[in-house]
């Protein structure tokens, strides 16, 4: 049985067809604005706040960025957050690269097994993995006790644990799956037929590597280190548990704004600060990468 409509209804289905992909859209635009845009939007708000005796004055002030951006304790953080985070996002794409490559090109019989060993690997307990760091890294931890015992050190070394060096080992061993994962997914575009027909052609590794295996997998790298540095830009418990006192970030001083001394204006000012600082350095290394390709 077919169902006819009439000329004018045919018209008013057509204007109101536009209608269709924004209630695709949506249910994810819902999410987005409920669980990014409205904390954000909080975020900013508190900004703007005075901070009075312990009470929050809704008198707009641009007091806390400026004090945020010209003090010179938030200006050390904020600098060895931006470095921390880089050395982690470089490690984690040089340690992925070559093992994504492993995994498509040299093992491609295993790459499954492997494939899953990486996912499960993320189903480990942060903290306990922090913690197994801690007692690795210690004075009579493992690592200490191995080189006291080859004889390459004679005394417990202190500089592994509480540390910028504990910092990084402990980040790149968290986000070394979440490298893995975009770059190899990304590799899977690489025909090995094109390979074998640059090698045909007389390119060598380095030039296949660079002109065709390289940009094929951009997309995967940019994704690795986004998703590095933003982790590490935004970590406190990891300073927190394995840093020194003299090894603490962004996240540590925006936890303690919102906690112990409940400056929750200054701690929203150094939020939406350190957000823009990621989104801006994000960008930087994204065009970096691209020129460097090119």
């Amino acid at each position: 049985m077919s169902i006819e409509f009439s000329q004018p209804a045919l018209v008013r289905i057509r204007n109101w067809r536009w209608l269709g992909p924004w209630l695709q859209l949506s249910p994810a635009a819902i999410i987005y604005a409920i669980f990014f845009v409205a904390p954000v939007a909080i975020l900013v708000t508190y900004s703007f706040y005075t901070f009075r005796e312990y009470n929050f004055d809704s008198d707009l002030t641009f007091a806390n960025y400026k004090y945020a951006l010209t003090n010179e304790v938030f200006r050390t953080l904020f600098l060895r957050t931006i470095k921390i985070a880089t050395i982690v996002s470089a490690l984690v794409v040089l340690l992925a690269y070559p093992f994504a490559w492993i995994l498509t090109f040299v093992l491609p019989k295993h790459r499954q097994i492997l494939y899953f060993l990486v996912v499960l690997s993320l189903f480990g307990g942060y903290l306990v993995r922090i913690y197994a760091w801690r007692t690795m890294l210690g004075r009579e931890g493992l690592i200490n006790t191995t080189l006291v015992s080859i004889g390459l050190i004679d005394e417990p070394v202190r500089f592994l644990l509480n540390s910028q060096y504990a910092i990084v080992v402990v980040m790149v061993n968290f986000l070394l799956p979440l490298g893995v994962l975009p770059i190899y997914n990304a590799m899977q575009n690489v025909s090995p037929k094109l390979i074998d027909a640059a090698r045909d052609l007389g390119s060598g590794p380095g030039h296949i590597l660079r002109r065709i295996v390289i940009p094929l997998t951009m997309r995967g790298v940019v994704t690795a280190v986004a998703f590095s540095f933003i982790a590490t830009a935004a970590e406190w418990v990891t300073p927190l548990l394995v840093g020194g006192t003299g090894d603490q970030m962004v996240g540590n001083e925006i936890s303690y704004q919102f906690g112990t001394a409940i400056n929750w204006p200054l701690g929203a000012a150094l939020a939406i600060t350190l957000i823009v600082a990621v989104i801006a350095f994000v960008g930087f290394i994204f065009g970096l990468l691209r020129l460097v390709i090119k």
